[in-house]
């Protein structure tokens, strides 16, 4: 390993040698920590910090990600994938919120421009395919209930008084355990039951039955989190 340079080992590693991948990480272990480090503004150590399991996920992640023909270094990138996943991780630990994140965001110390614009495409690429492998989650699971994503489209109601009533009805459901437990086990609406919760007539929910299930889906599986945006708007193919 020490004859080749760094993009043959990551080309290497990128290919499934796990010898060389793990090398490659413990020995740049110390760089993991450096770089952690001074975008917490603190020295973290194993074992203590878990900044640096993120900060080892991120540079692993990194070694995927890289493409050698890209007109930055491997460190570059690498400390850029570091740094933006542990703002991530700082927006969703309640301890950090008092952290400056803007600041870490505009510190161009240990990312350039190029490192910053080929992980902002390779994320965007990620987030496309996360988000498409959702939407084929969530049409599976439509299916066991006889709708489609089409059908979504025709349904959706038209007016917003309507649709924000019915928004409602499917946060009350998802409220209580025993009436989405029958939703999930026969695949129909208890609809006398949201009559008598709600106060909306039986009609105006039978006329929704096919987006109140498909809200309350979205609203209750934590595998569709990701269209929990799309739940106040009209649905899409």
């Amino acid at each position: 390993m020490h004859d080749l340079t760094v993009n043959q080992v990551l080309l290497l590693a990128q290919k499934g040698d796990k010898h060389i991948r793990e090398e490659f990480i413990q020995n740049h272990k110390p760089f993991i920590v450096k770089t952690s480090s001074t975008i917490c503004k603190r020295f973290l150590t194993w074992g203590n910090d878990d900044e640096l399991s993120i900060a080892l996920v991120a540079f692993n992640e990194a070694i995927d990600s890289f493409n050698v023909d890209m007109e930055t270094s491997f460190y570059n990138f690498a400390k850029t994938v570091i740094s933006r996943r542990l703002i991530d991780y700082f927006r969703k630990e309640s301890k950090h919120q008092g952290l400056p994140l803007s600041s870490l965001e505009d510190d161009t110390d240990f990312c350039d421009y190029e490192s910053l614009k080929s992980y902002e495409s390779y994320k965007e690429k990620e987030l496309k395919v996360d988000f498409a492998e959702t939407i084929k989650t969530y049409a599976s699971i439509l299916s066991e209930y006889g709708i489609t994503l089409e059908d979504l489209v025709k349904v959706s109601p038209k007016h917003c008084d309507t649709k924000e009533k019915l928004f409602k009805v499917a946060q009350e459901l998802c409220s209580h355990t025993d009436l989405l437990h029958s939703l999930n086990k026969n695949k129909l609406l208890p609809l006398k039951e949201l009559e008598l919760l709600t106060g909306v007539k039986r009609k105006v929910l039978e006329r929704g039955r096919k987006y109140l299930i498909a809200t309350a889906l979205i609203l209750s599986k934590p595998e569709l989190n990701d269209l929990k945006d799309f739940t106040h708007i009209k649905f899409s193919k």
